[in-house]
């Protein structure tokens, strides 16, 4: 059997475990400091609001629900998005707790190689807790446009874009999970 080969392998999927961490930190950082600008942007708008602001949108992006400037109904889509993003995270650090196909199989792989079926799931929770706090974000930044009359609408597309990239990111990691464990589970 050629060893050698094995401890690439192994090293090239540390390299890439790494590479996937830097990047879900990238993201988080990015999706958070997106919150924190559009906050910082509605603290400056705040004033300029109208007593009543849109508290729902139907299908067509029109507003049809009102109801009064207070703080939740300004910002409640912020804070959704924060909470998400620090979920997500957290969710992050606690593998064991994921579910796919074949978690049953993986707990009884030894800690290195768990940690190689785990890590693409990870990253893809950093995707999708991102993405959609960024299409939250992005809802909210739209619904004080529209009690601004700055638009008649807000555009669902643009806040659901990044909510299907990260599900597609989630599909993507549960897949490469799923094929790291049946690589580890063949027989040397």
């Amino acid at each position: 059997m050629d060893y050698n080969h094995l401890n690439q392998t192994e090293e090239s999927l540390r390299d890439a475990d790494a590479a996937a961490r830097i990047r879900a930190r990238l993201l988080i950082a990015l999706a958070g400091f997106v919150i924190l600008w559009i906050l910082a942007e509605g603290l400056m708008l705040y004033d300029a609001l109208p007593e009543r602001v849109p508290t729902h949108f139907g299908a067509r992006g029109l507003a049809n629900a009102w109801g009064p400037k207070n703080l939740f109904n300004v910002f409640g889509l912020l804070i959704v998005a924060g909470v998400i993003l620090i979920v997500m995270t957290l969710l992050r650090l606690r593998p064991k707790w994921y579910n796919f196909p074949g978690k049953e199989k993986a707990a009884l792989l030894p800690a290195e190689r768990q940690l190689h079926v785990y890590a693409p799931l990870q990253e893809a929770l950093s995707w999708l807790g991102a993405s959609c706090a960024v299409g939250l974000s992005l809802l909210c930044r739209q619904t004080w446009a529209v009690a601004l009359h700055e638009r008649n609408a807000i555009s669902t597309p643009l806040a659901l874009v990044p909510v299907v990239a990260g599900l597609i990111a989630v599909l993507i990691g549960t897949i490469v999970a799923v094929r790291r464990l049946r690589a580890f589970q063949r027989p040397a």
